[in-house]
């Protein structure tokens, strides 16, 4: 497992960079065989400090957690918390995906666009659609090919709530449409059915 450790103008002792490798391994040994990559990034606010743990546990599972306190160690030990408490909520689903990798593998191919914001356009009352739907494409940054997985619901559920993702679209197992969840302002979890079978 690679573990990548990085500072944002804060200088991280040897000692506390063997710390965070330690309690990184025993928190995710107990639910993944094989991690991909661990990215621990701090940063500092003028009264406190911000980390943030981004865990690549597999091709299809992402786990994101963050912690704030007035020093370095109390905001890594507040991310690390973060990040068990929701491994522990999921422990039986995530242990049992040990034994049926295969299964996650299947996935349909998308694509996945970055768009630069501007309002300037969009504030036009006379603009015409086409106009605006150019305006569009020209604030492309990126595109790049995106992989769908295919989850039940409940495990679409696991992912939005371990990657700390605004909102996931996947393929429905039990119906084979393409579905999307978001969590609401209100902290209740949305799920769109497209009503459509992928052939």
């Amino acid at each position: 497992m690679k573990i990548s450790i990085f500072g944002k103008k804060i200088e991280i002792p040897e000692w506390f960079h063997e710390k965070i490798e330690d309690t990184i391994e025993k928190t995710t040994q107990k639910y993944f065989d094989n991690i991909i990559d661990v990215s621990v990034t701090f940063s500092k606010l003028p009264a406190s400090y911000i980390c943030q743990i981004h865990v690549h546990a597999s091709r299809d599972l992402s786990i994101r957690s963050e912690g704030t306190a007035t020093e370095v160690q109390a905001a890594f030990e507040s991310a690390i918390q973060h990040i068990t408490k929701r491994l522990r909520r999921y422990k039986s689903r995530l242990l049992s995906r040990r034994g049926k990798k295969a299964a996650y593998n299947e996935f349909v191919e998308g694509r996945q666009y970055i768009i630069r914001p501007d309002q300037e356009v969009e504030e036009q009352e006379n603009t015409h659609q086409e106009q605006l739907e150019q305006a569009i494409k020209e604030r492309i940054i990126t595109e790049k090919a995106t992989e769908i997985d295919t989850l039940t619901v409940y495990e679409a559920i696991m992912h939005l709530d371990l990657s700390e993702r605004p909102v996931l679209m996947f393929k429905n197992s039990e119906n084979s449409r393409i579905n999307v969840i978001y969590r609401h302002i209100d902290g209740q979890v949305v799920w769109l059915d497209s009503g459509k079978n992928q052939n």
